[in-house]
């Protein structure tokens, strides 16, 4: 239906959603069809009917695989000159939820500068609030929420490279101990599927096992409930996708011939939707989905679509609108976010998958995906550290030359009077009681001539003495190999009293072994 003008007449519709009327070069919009902001889970006013006889049949794991392509466009509107005003008017588009509780706001900087970003692409619809009816049409009818894809992105600290690590969604893990929002009861942790997770506890509980999982603080969320992919997709007119055979599966609704093409509207829904009659089932879809998105990045990188204006309009404000994402991310940290994805090229975006031990086991009656711990954990300590795939790791660097390493309550101490002193070694040894370190025995005396505090040690503990002397102010340490387990304290007459110490955390091991293979964005599909 077109548009009137000011003046009453008719104006052309536009390509997509239309731009704010300040910015619009063809007139202002008809506001009786501008949508007006709808609480999260309640269905857009004056929007038809939607039930199971209106709702198409593949829209269900597609919805997470075009955040790139809004994060790469908004990007460069946010750097044109009207480009804060634009991002601005997308921005009410945004539904923004709690998913951190009592921590939003209170979240630690990862190393260098990196973000986690937790990626979902839930198979509950927008018109429902999670729990509520079916979703799906056909043969696949669900209820509640689910979530169909999850992947972590990494922005690394170089401010170019960004890996986006795939979760099966039936991986095996533990689900921390967790207060049913829908009962108000306490469950304890125990292993299930890891879409389990956010079945019951939503973002929240998913965030929380994934940190668990990988040991990586999740900076931000986003969920994609994708309504509007079909219109995406239409709008960069396809993406190029590649098969090593013909696919044709009636649950997904896929029909494609092998070979290179391009695929829009229903079929790339299928294309990124099927498992059944892939070998390896959600493991075979998880490379699709990573092919797919990897075809979205060059195909919104590329200047055809940077370029065009209208374009550019339509894949933001369809993706926007279907776009969920933490409270914490304020217009000014999505913007800060777009500008730092500006800099990033095919060749920087890096796909992965948790390595997998077995895809296809049996828990309690049910398919589950085993992960290979071993493996896993390079990655995610890879992860931890910022060190991108194929870059070479840092020197492990040692302990700083003040750094103590172990604590006083792990520490045997006997001290002896080496001064003339009267008491000198009693007040010792009372200074360092205060400090919590173990006392041995009784002060003794050793001779009368020490000037200067000396804590010797045995040849396994010198990191010990190191703490000891740390607490003394201008204590010396000195090896006895005739000592075993307690380190001996000779007070001089120098001797002025005791400090507080700080001792570091040890560090944590680095797990040794190979990361799990990757490709980028920038690889031809058909030669993968």
């Amino acid at each position: 239906m077109g548009r009137t003008d000011g003046n009453g007449s008719a104006s052309p519709p536009s390509a997509g959603s239309p731009l704010p009327p300040h910015l619009n070069p063809r007139g202002r919009p008809d506001r009786s069809a501008t949508r007006s902001p709808t609480p999260a889970g309640a269905p857009p006013t004056g929007a038809p009917p939607t039930g199971p006889a209106t709702r198409r049949p593949r829209r269900r794991v597609a919805r997470v695989l075009s955040w790139i392509a809004v994060l790469t466009s908004v990007a460069v509107l946010a750097s044109a000159g009207a480009g804060y005003a634009l991002l601005t008017y997308y921005d009410g588009n945004i539904n923004r939820i709690d998913v951190f509780g009592a921590n939003s706001g209170d979240r630690s900087a990862a190393p260098n500068g990196a973000k986690n970003i937790l990626i979902v692409g839930s198979d509950s619809r927008g018109d429902l609030a999670a729990g509520e009816g079916t979703q799906g049409t056909g043969k696949n009818f669900v209820t509640g929420q689910r979530s169909d894809t999850v992947i972590l992105a990494h922005l690394y600290g170089d401010g170019h490279t960004a890996q986006l690590v795939s979760f099966p969604r039936d991986s095996w893990v533990p689900i921390p101990a967790h207060t049913s929002p829908s009962t108000g009861k306490q469950v304890p942790q125990r292993t299930a599927r890891l879409n389990t997770a956010f079945f019951e506890g939503g973002p929240s509980l998913l965030i929380q096992t994934v940190e668990a999982l990988t040991d990586l603080q999740i900076d931000n969320y986003l969920q994609i409930d994708f309504d509007g992919f079909q219109a995406m997709v239409n709008t960069l007119g396809g993406v190029e996708v590649c098969l090593s055979k013909p696919a044709k599966e009636p649950d997904s609704g896929i029909d494609l011939p092998a070979g290179r093409q391009t695929i829009k509207g229903e079929q790339a829904l299928a294309f990124v939707r099927q498992r059944k009659g892939l070998p390896r089932g959600d493991i075979d879809r998880i490379g699709r989905q990573q092919q797919f998105i990897g075809a979205i990045v060059r195909k919104t990188l590329s200047a055809g679509t940077l370029l065009n204006p209208f374009k550019l309009n339509g894949v933001i404000s369809a993706a926007t609108e279907s776009l969920q994402v933490d409270e914490d991310l304020s217009i000014g940290e999505l913007r800060t976010l777009a500008l730092r994805f500006r800099s990033f090229d095919a060749g920087g975006v890096i796909f992965s998958t948790v390595p997998v031990a077995d895809p296809a086991a049996r828990r309690g009656g049910a398919s589950v995906v085993l992960l290979d711990e071993s493996k896993s954990a390079v990655l995610f300590d890879s992860l931890r550290r910022d060190i991108a795939p194929n870059s070479p790791a840092p020197a492990e660097p040692g302990p700083a030359p003040d750094q103590l390493l172990v604590a006083p309550g792990a520490i045997q101490v006997k001290v002896f009077n080496g001064a003339s002193v009267q008491g000198l070694g009693r007040r010792a040894y009372d200074d360092l009681a205060t400090l919590d370190f173990q006392l041995v025995g009784q002060p003794g005396n050793r001779g009368n001539s020490a000037t200067q505090t000396v804590v010797f040690h045995g040849p396994d503990k010198a990191d010990s003495a190191r703490t000891v002397a740390a607490a003394i102010p201008g204590a010396t340490t000195r090896l006895d190999p005739e000592l075993d387990r307690t380190v001996e304290v000779v007070v001089g007459a120098d001797y002025s009293g005791t400090r507080p110490v700080t001792v570091g955390a040890p560090k944590r091991p680095s797990p040794t072994g190979s990361p799990p293979p990757v490709q980028t964005a920038a690889q031809d599909p058909c030669s993968v």
